[in-house]
């Protein structure tokens, strides 16, 4: 009696391993893209705090009615040392000149800021509503 596989064992064995290979690729996936997200996320954060301690010397720049708003860009926040550049998930810097930071007068004494960050070599772009 011959031991060994039959075909139809071995075409089993590789169909499961491509089903789980598969399964692993789409995990990892799925793993990197939140990571990048998480790792912009940190990045218009930053740019946040950077704008407020930026604002903070320049409070004349701020919105003086309510519903106005303003806006400072990344350029500008690199410039006078409130913040590094940013730099993209493949280490390439992001846009300074179409990033920014919106500043909005809500009321009396508050603002709302929200970051605008622009990378173009990892086709990222803040998404709207953000």
């Amino acid at each position: 009696m011959k031991k060994g596989f039959t075909l139809i064992e071995l075409l089993v064995t590789i169909i499961i391993l491509g089903i789980l290979v598969s399964a692993v690729l789409i995990s990892a996936n799925k793993l990197i893209t939140a990571s990048n997200r998480e790792y912009y996320n940190t990045s218009e954060k930053m740019m946040i705090l950077a704008s407020k301690d930026y604002f903070a010397d320049y409070r004349s720049y701020l919105p003086k009615e309510i519903g106005k708003n303003t806006r400072v860009l990344l350029s500008a926040l690199v410039l006078e040392d409130y913040i590094d550049m940013i730099i993209d998930v493949n280490g390439n810097d992001c846009d300074d000149k179409k990033s920014y930071v919106e500043v909005e007068k809500t009321s009396n004494s508050e603002y709302l800021y929200k970051a605008h960050l622009v990378c173009d070599k990892s086709n990222y772009e803040t998404e709207d509503g953000e």
